[in-house]
């Protein structure tokens, strides 16, 4: 008796040590689905279920079709070359303003927010930056240059972060209020004034102004502009792709849009030039053969068949606010499609809606009306979709709804603990103008087309 009322006490132990593993293994389950981020806990409809190739579009459209007369797209396409090469011709700056910079410094003396490290910024780290700015005797030069590597603009010169928060998402990482946009290669740009270090510059170029490293540019004079402004240009319709030199040393990464000075046209290949700097830092032309797979002669003609392989050059590129990390933001996206066809788009999303083609204003409408505004007057690649904070490229429709493109960081959700977050989307994909309404935990206030405030066209139809 004694030894089976040990057994039986063994066997109670065991089960109540079985018991208690299991209880323990379900309450760190429920606790890592309390603290997981929703993000992980279920997937976006729209990006699972619709095809992300462009490609898919041609089923429904003719792929030759040319949306765009030739006499609409050679005037778009002069009025693109004209605004780029826009500030070799302004004497003086034009948008860097001494009252803007000076606002730039007040606005982040009232808020120093974060750095990189998450710890608070101190007024030290302000006052720094101020006395290398040497403001005070703005502008100290002016002289057209020209960019020899990719760049970002910065608001301050530093390549050092600020974020209003420590923490990730929307006030914080990754959303550097110190970056304004990336700017491509061999882009010209007007220079205005040299920190008193010497190290940074602050730049115009066509779209934007701020602070880049002072390596990134070259200095050009009259014969390298007469020689640059060739009136013919390539393309690039393949995006980052390396770019060697005659003795095959690496030059530059290509970017979608970008465009460089043509020189010679063959079947397979064209002859173009590229800008680099000297010793002393002054721009040189070099000529390169470049695959016309990797670029084109400008303008590309506006079909279906060169949209959608454009956008497909485009698609599920990492989202890289002010175009952080060599990706791409929302505006930047839309505005580097358009460019290969000679389209100018504004850098800011407001802008690219306001600011060009036809506007048709949304903002009064219910849901329902938006969308049957957009199917039966947008027109597929050519139309821009606007609510305060993003753009859209609307790409067609598909069984009744609304078809988009665009570079999108995350839908507004609410998370277990009833605190607002975001569902990360984080790349660029085609959607619905519905995204996420499936999700649990969606703020239905936030759908983007309860949002939408405006369509724009960009050219007719032809």
């Amino acid at each position: 008796m004694k030894k089976d009322y040990t057994i039986r006490q063994n066997k109670l132990k065991g089960s109540g040590m079985k018991v208690k593993y299991v209880c323990v293994v379900l309450a760190l389950f429920l606790v890592s689905c309390y603290l997981q981020p929703p993000d992980t806990l279920q997937d976006v409809k729209d990006v699972t279920d619709l095809p992300q190739d462009h490609t898919a579009r041609l089923a429904d459209v003719p792929a030759d079709k040319v949306l765009l007369t030739r006499d609409s797209q050679t005037a778009m396409n002069e009025h693109y070359d004209k605004t780029f090469f826009s500030v070799w011709h302004h004497p003086e700056p034009v948008h860097a303003l001494p009252e803007r910079l000076s606002a730039i410094f007040t606005q982040f003396a009232a808020h120093p927010g974060y750095g990189e490290n998450k710890r608070k910024h101190s007024a030290a780290w302000l006052k720094k930056l101020q006395q290398n700015a040497w403001l005070e005797n703005y502008p100290n030069t002016l002289q057209p240059a020209i960019t020899v590597r990719s760049t970002n603009l910065r608001m301050l010169p530093t390549n050092g972060p600020h974020f209003y928060k420590p923490g990730g998402d929307i006030n914080g990482w990754p959303f550097d209020n110190l970056q304004i946009s990336s700017v491509a290669a061999n882009t010209p740009i007007l220079i205005c004034h040299i920190s008193r270090d010497r190290s940074w510059a602050l730049v115009e170029t066509s779209f934007a102004f701020g602070w880049i490293p002072a390596e990134d540019f070259a200095r050009v004079d009259d014969p390298f502009m007469q020689t640059w402004q060739t009136s013919r240009y390539a393309t690039v319709t393949r995006d980052k792709i390396p770019i060697v030199d005659a003795n095959g040393n690496f030059s530059l990464r290509t970017s979608i849009g970008q465009m460089f000075p043509l020189i010679t046209e063959m079947a397979d290949k064209l002859e173009i030039l590229i800008a680099s700097a000297d010793a002393n830092h002054q721009a040189i032309i070099q000529r390169v053969f470049i695959s016309r797979e990797i670029m084109n002669i400008k303008p590309l003609p506006f079909t279906y068949a060169n949209a959608t392989r454009i956008a497909n050059e485009l698609i599920d590129e990492p989202y890289g606010w002010g175009g952080l990390y060599g990706n791409r933001d929302c505006s930047a996206m839309t505005r580097d499609f358009f460019a290969p066809f000679g389209i100018w788009l504004p850098r800011h999303s407001a802008d690219q809606a306001k600011k060009i083609g036809i506007y048709i204003d949304l903002e009064a409408m219910e849901p329902q009306e938006k969308e049957k505004v957009i199917l039966e007057q947008g027109i597929p690649y050519l139309s821009l979709l606007w609510r305060r904070g993003h753009i859209m490229l609307y790409i067609g429709e598909r069984n009744g709804r609304a078809l988009i493109f665009h570079n999108v960081w995350g839908l507004r959700i609410t998370d277990a603990r009833g605190e607002e977050g975001r569902k990360i989307i984080g790349k660029a994909v085609i959607t619905t103008l519905h995204p996420g309404k499936e999700l649990t935990n969606i703020d239905p206030d936030a759908l983007l087309i309860k949002n939408l405030s405006a369509m724009t066209i960009l050219a007719p139809a032809k």
